[in-house]
């Protein structure tokens, strides 16, 4: 009888979820919004929505979700981050060249402190869509002196050309937009602009909203069409958590419901989030009862990861993932270091490698593609010159009607010391170094690279794995996964380390007192990236963690 029992609920789990996505496919609404938690089968669902239609497409911000979705979607949907769809939009405006460089914004931003004598968020501008903003025009005006477009006025220019042009907004069979509690209201103003023309299928969880500070983003665009019928949007849910181990699932509601109880996630969209019954996810509940939590002193933080993935490995025999995830990137890269030091060697520190502020390499790049660029020899000259010789140049392209070339404006050693470089790059670029050791070393040097420290690297690593690591064999080929909660939008692993679990880091406010939506988003985000455990890692002694305090005792399991 426990056998038939036990089928039965399987097979009305199945029954129940399936019912959920059915009810979405089915329904002839125009507009629908979707709230799925985390691992609750949203690519199941887009499959679904999508098969059969000839012309869709679907739309995330995410670079790395671009990715999973285009192979999760292959032969089924045109996948694209907002800002490459804006850039094909454009590009069918006649007469329109369309050249991209991510840190334009930065570069006006830069502008406008020398010209203007003001300090100008422009991505900030964008995002909120400030479109009667005076300093927008100053920014139209040296966009078109730089011939290229950034990521987020190139969106602008794409969702103001579909105001004026209305008739030019693309029509598809259906558009899906996906972690849309993440978008502003330049983005979603573009979907509102496609779902004019087109069945549109948004979804997302307000429970994960991570960029407010980050994006100018808003989890109230999806509360306000999830609540608003006046919106048009017929809502649906998906509630079953397939990803998850159950005390994860009950762990996470224990957090909202905790967040609640304490005055937060006051406008939360209510909506369940359920452990899926399932034969396998059934044994790994388990064998992973409780979540484990720690406190250790900082440094021992990659011994304890370490201690731990000897113990996984010593129950399960077979190979598994593993993710930590830090609140800063210094506490990433010391960790990945840490660990990489101890001779695990399939570790991996995921971040934005870009620097914000464009470099010499950034300028030298753009004049590779386009010698006479202004942006090229704008971006070089910055990273070459003195301020006090810098400005005064830049003075000179103040007027937008009789502004000169910036290679004309530059002094002619200038000009030849670029060239120089540019020579070397390109031979570089053909894979010939046609230089001797010691032009390479300056050539090097320029660019912000240092050859002695990349030699030091070099051999501290080859030194570590030629030498016996500490780390046993049968492990140290674990994949292993590190990076801030941010960077662990659209990840999953087996195993996953929340490490410096402590309010210093996880409650943003200064005195530790005041606890934001935010906060709780981020760590709902961290704790539900595990498919069979959470070990939560404090690094201050003797201090329990408020989030943890939130969690029932009874889902806990302390170690020393």
């Amino acid at each position: 009888m426990v056998a038939t029992s036990q089928a039965d609920r399987y097979e009305a789990a199945k029954s129940h979820r399936q019912r959920h996505v059915d009810d979405v496919v089915a329904a002839d609404a125009r507009k629908k919004i979707v709230v799925a938690g985390p691992g609750t089968g949203k690519t199941f669902l887009f499959r679904k929505v999508l098969d059969g239609k000839a012309k869709s497409l679907t739309l995330t911000f995410v670079n790395a979700l671009v990715e999973d979705l285009s192979l999760e979607l292959f032969g089924l949907s045109e996948v694209r981050t907002l800002h490459s769809f804006a850039r094909q939009q454009l590009k069918k405006v006649p007469g329109q060249t369309v050249r991209v460089f991510s840190k334009l914004s930065t570069v006006i931003r830069q502008d406008a402190l020398t010209l203007l004598g003001s300090k100008v968020d422009f991505d900030a501008l964008f995002h909120s869509k400030a479109d009667g903003n005076e300093s927008i025009e100053f920014y139209r005006k040296r966009r078109v002196y730089y011939g290229h477009y950034g990521f987020s006025d190139m969106i602008y220019a794409a969702v103001r050309y579909f105001e004026e042009h209305p008739d030019k907004i693309p029509q598809y069979t259906q558009v899906v937009v996906d972690e849309f509690q993440d978008f502003n209201a330049l983005e979603v103003a573009l979907i509102d602009q496609l779902a004019s023309t087109s069945p549109v299928l948004i979804a997302g969880d307000d429970d994960q909203a991570l960029y407010e500070t980050l994006r100018c983003a808003s989890a109230g665009h999806i509360r306000k069409r999830h609540a608003n019928a006046a919106t048009g949007y017929q809502k649906f849910a998906l509630p079953y958590c397939s990803r998850c181990t159950r005390v994860i699932v009950e762990a996470t509601n224990d957090i909202i419901s905790g967040a609640k109880s304490a005055g937060h996630l006051r406008d939360r969209i209510e909506k369940p989030f359920l452990y899926f019954d399932d034969p396998q996810k059934d044994s790994e509940s388990e064998r992973y009862p409780s979540l484990v939590y720690g406190q250790v002193y900082p440094k021992q933080v990659p011994w304890f990861i370490q201690k731990h993935i000897k113990e996984i490995a010593t129950e399960v025999r077979h190979k598994f993932s593993v993710l930590v995830l830090s609140p800063t990137r210094t506490q990433c890269r010391d960790i990945q270091a840490s660990l990489r030091k101890k001779g695990f060697q399939n570790i991996h520190y995921l971040e934005n490698q870009e620097r914000p502020e464009p470099t010499l390499l950034d300028g030298l790049n753009l004049l590779l593609e386009d010698i006479k660029g202004n942006l090229g020899w704008r971006v070089t000259a910055k990273a070459l010159l003195p301020a006090a010789d810098f400005e005064p140049l830049l003075a000179q392209t103040r007027d937008s009607d009789s502004t000169p070339l910036f290679c004309n404006i530059l002094p002619a050693a200038v000009k030849k010391e670029v060239k120089s470089l540019l020579r070397v790059l390109r031979a570089a670029r053909k894979g010939k170094w046609e230089v001797d050791d010691e032009h390479a070393v300056e050539v090097l040097k320029h660019l912000g690279v240092d050859p002695v420290a990349m030699a030091k690297e070099f051999l501290r690593d080859q030194l570590t794995l030629s030498g016996q690591p500490r780390v046993e064999f049968g492990i140290r080929k674990i994949n292993v996964t590190v990076t801030t909660i941010p960077g662990s939008k659209g990840l999953a692993a087996d195993y996953v380390f929340i490490t410096h679990f402590d309010d210093l880091y996880f409650i943003k406010d200064k005195d530790k007192s005041l606890v934001t939506d935010q906060d709780v988003c981020s760590f709902l985000v961290a704790l539900t990236r595990a498919r069979r455990a959470v070990y939560l890692v404090s690094s201050k002694k003797n201090k329990e963690p408020l989030f943890l305090k939130w969690i029932n005792k009874e889902r806990i399991r302390t170690v020393g």
